[in-house]
């Protein structure tokens, strides 16, 4: 679509609305005062720059870096080329639907506002355009200074390709603004990171922000920046955030005597705000404001990228991929990493490397060990690949491995064996009677006993690439292809672990369905607090006391040591109790049963003239689909690990903190396990030189996880035509449904019965919410993830890994999930249900 309302987006909308728009649709989603408007996407600019021909005339000028010949030329094209009916008439109508006299119009390149280059005034703005056509000529100039000498330039300095960047554009009502400006949630002039900075001056902000204006200077004291978002929740909306009671003006430096100022009260009210956007994005926060009528309208949040070494630590170098490694990263389905990792992070990951690496070299390969050390040492990554891999002689006897591995009980070995090795480890205990050095043995003893454990899984796992050799029967029995859509029907109908949780969570809100009206109210309510008021919720409270002592070592945000189980943080829990209120039916495996059975059944039938061929190969089904079910319940078990070591780092923390070493108990995330070794025997810097330290691998983990977050989820060219999307088929089926957008846990009540579930990527504690959905679609993920298994298992379609989704499907859009064929078709809005595939 060439137009999309900015209420309709948010920061994981940058390949479509770019930096600005993608910024302004999130600060709508918190609830925030913006300017009404729309934007004129990228893929409309992209559509025009291409009916132009602009890369042929450019490309010439580019490759010779002659940047005042090319923005000659692109001017030329921008001025005079004739605009695409479509995308005029959309601009016009979304214009008329504003109903604004006059607005201000903002470029918003794809490659701007982020983490690590803003891009800040290397693109056009114009305010207080007036009318349709004032506001095409201003549309126009904003996509011609995209290719401005001094963006190119820019652009060529930071090694961003030019022909790779697209450019939307903002459309606004104007703010009648009193006063405008900027405020820095931290000092970039003075690398103060304990104080804001805020220019403002009367009427408009665009003076201030160009430098055609000097604005009075405040200068706002402040505590250390909140956490980044992405392990703990932002604030909600009108809780301050962390450190707005510390907020003050420090001193003022008033440029005009006698010229009018805001109050104190509006200013400091700004400086709240600004807080809540830092800890809501992760990174310090570069805001532009306007104030009217004694109100705040927020005009743009973007991430600071010029605090100076001082503020950021040194980023190691990407390393130079193979083209396996390539394939692995792309491969990745990020739900067990779906944000980057902070310092202690790695304690965890030391789990799980020498075993991935163990694997590895079970298979065949070599891993130079040089490589393997610094992996496992390295404390900041903005991917996660494994070390360039050499096949060995030892290959030639993988066949021979995968053949062992399908005779062996895996799941008798890990109840037998491994699972009790886990238990003993992880057994619960009084871990504040421990002394320190008891504690960190603790620790090591389950690092190294999980470590063995998983090697041991990953090798007794081999038994799944038999899916490999399955393939080939099966593409001769029903073709090319539908081989895809068959192999995932062939492994549906699989109970799990996941399975028992999803049954449990089910049957925990029919409780409160069945109590009294207090029990689900409160629940609706999102106020699990007031249960304690009654002693019904009382009583049910106990019931989700006892429900998380079994299963709360269930993950949320991936593999990390920072990120809360549900133990530990329950409220995923509670949000989908919430939507589990309205599901009538339980989740059921017969539909996925009645799939693996017609497949079974078409599959032998077609290989029945090969003697002893259709018996072989459901014996080598069946033993596949055991592999299936043993992964699973293995991996639930070993959150067990990893919920155990989350225990005792909460206990160092809190000695820590109490011992004056830490700001505040949630930095220790923020250190290295051998900087916390070193504290604990004595080794601690002074607390400021702590909370220095803590700043600055904050603001580090901001810009960090920005590239981490863009280069997992943000969509690849091509990946999408018109109305469709393409990506994996990893649940059979078709359905037809209105599209909810989810973006992470604290939306997960969000969904109600029969939408389409449509987010960025799933992991286990996703998967309740399939009892609820129709289908599924996702960014990223394949047919073997937990998205997938769980899907075909209930028998709802899905299609994963459709780069993005979440992007280009708008929330409530009607839309059609063929995930035989790994497609999604945006259609016009309908009646939903299911269509059969004719």
């Amino acid at each position: 679509m060439p137009v999309h309302p900015l209420s309709q987006l948010s920061r994981a909308s940058l390949s479509t609305a770019g930096g600005k728009g993608a910024n302004l649709g999130e600060l709508i989603r918190l609830g925030l005062s913006v300017p009404p408007g729309f934007v004129v996407s990228a893929d409309a600019y992209a559509e025009q720059a291409r009916a132009w021909g602009l890369a042929e005339r450019l490309s010439a000028h580019l490759a010779a870096s002659r940047w005042e010949a090319a923005s000659s030329a692109a001017a030329e094209l921008f001025q005079q080329g004739a605009m695409l009916p479509r995308i005029e008439g959309a601009v016009r109508d979304a214009h008329r639907d504003l109903g604004a006299a006059r607005v201000a119009v903002r470029s918003s390149a794809t490659a701007e506002d982020l983490a690590d280059a803003s891009f800040a005034g290397q693109h056009e703005t114009y305010l207080d355009v007036a009318g349709e056509d004032e506001l095409l000529l201003a549309l126009r100039r904003c996509w011609a200074s995209l290719w401005s000498p001094r963006a190119l330039r820019y652009r060529a300095a930071r090694g961003v390709d030019h022909l790779g960047v697209n450019i939307a554009v903002v459309v606004q009502r104007m703010v009648p603004a009193e006063f405008a400006g900027v405020l820095f949630t931290v000092d970039p002039v003075a690398q103060r990171a304990d104080r804001m900075l805020l220019e403002v001056a009367p009427g408009l902000g665009e003076a201030v922000v160009s430098g055609h204006t000097s604005g009075d200077v405040y200068r706002l004291r402040r505590a250390p920046f909140a956490e980044p978002a992405g392990a703990r929740p932002a604030p909600p909306n009108g809780a301050p955030a962390p450190g707005a009671d510390d907020l003050a003006i420090e001193d003022r430096d008033r440029r005009e005597a006698g010229r009018p100022a805001p109050s104190d009260a509006l200013v400091l009210e700004l400086g709240r705000l600004a807080l809540r956007l830092e800890a809501h994005f992760g990174c310090p926060q570069d805001v532009e404001f306007a104030f009217a009528g004694g109100s705040i309208h927020l005009l743009q949040s973007r991430p600071i990228t010029t605090l100076g070494a001082a503020e950021i630590e040194p980023l190691p170098p990407l390393p130079r991929l193979t083209r396996l490694q390539q394939k692995m990263l792309e491969a990745n389905d990020n739900d067990r990493f779906p944000v980057a990792p902070k310092p202690l992070d790695q304690w965890g990951l030391r789990i799980a490397i020498p075993a991935l690496l163990r694997a590895v070299r079970f298979i065949g390969a070599d891993v130079d060990e040089a490589e393997e050390r610094a992996l496992v040492a390295q404390v900041w990554r903005e991917l996660f690949v494994l070390p360039p891999m050499r096949p060995t002689l030892r290959l030639l006897g993988l066949p021979r491995k995968v053949a062992a591995s399908l005779r062996d009980d895996g799941m008798a070995w890990w109840e037998g064996v491994a699972l009790p090795r886990i238990q003993e480890v992880c057994a619960p205990a009084d871990l504040r009677a421990m002394d320190d050095a008891a504690l960190l043995r603790r620790a090591d003893r389950i690092v190294e006993t999980t470590t063995d454990v998983l090697g041991e899984r990953f090798e007794r796992s081999a038994s799944q690439m038999v899916a490999i050799a399955l393939r080939i029967p099966v593409t001769l029995a029903v073709g090319r292809k539908r081989a895809d859509a068959v192999m995932g029907d062939l492994v549906s109908g699989l109970h799990t672990r996941t399975s028992d949780v999803n049954l449990a969570l089910f049957h925990l809100a029919r409780k409160a369905v069945s109590a009294a009206p207090e029990v689900a109210r409160a629940i609706r309510a999102g106020r699990p607090e007031d249960l304690r008021a009654s002693e019904a919720g009382r009583a049910y409270v106990a019931e989700v006391e006892a429900f998380l002592d079994e299963h709360g070592h269930r993950e949320s945000t991936g593999f990390y040591l920072s990120a809360p189980t549900w133990q530990q943080d329950p409220t995923p829990v509670w949000k989908l109790l919430r939507g589990l209120l309205d599901a009538a039916e339980p989740p059921s495996e017969e539909a996925g049963l009645k799939r693996y059975r017609a497949a079974l059944e078409e599959v032998t039938q077609a290989l029945r003239f090969v003697p002893r061929l259709p018996a072989a190969f459901q014996v080598a089904l069946e033993r596949l689909r055991r592999a299936i079910v043993f992964r699973e319940r293995s991996h639930f078990d070993l959150m067990r690990s990893f919920s155990a070591l989350q225990a005792i780092v909460a206990e160092l923390a809190r000695r820590l903190h109490e011992r004056g070493h830490l700001p505040g108990p949630d930095d220790i995330f923020y250190l290295t396990d051998a900087e916390v070794r070193a504290w604990l025997r004595g080794g601690a810097p002074p607390l400021d030189e702590a909370r220095r330290l803590v700043r600055r691998r904050r603001a580090t983990y901001g810009v960090v996880n920005g590239r981490w977050q863009k280069r997992a989820f943000q969509p690849a060219a091509g990946g999408a035509a018109g109305g469709e999307l393409r990506g994996v088929g990893a649940s059979s089926g078709v359905i037809r449904g209105r599209a909810r957008i989810v973006r992470d846990e604290r939306e997960f009540e969000r969904l109600k019965a029969g939408e389409i579930l449509v987010c960025r990527y799933t992991n286990p504690a996703w998967t309740p919410l399939f009892t609820l959905a129709a289908g599924v679609v996702t960014d990223t993920g394949g047919a073997v993830s937990h998205a997938a298994i769980v899907a075909r298992e209930y028998g709802i379609p899905a299609v994963l890994g459709a780069a993005g989704a979440t992007e280009r499907i708008p929330d409530g859009q009607e839309i059609l999930v063929d995930g035989t064929e790994g497609r999604v078709t945006l259609l016009r809005p309908g009646p939903a249900g299911e269509i059969v595939p004719g």
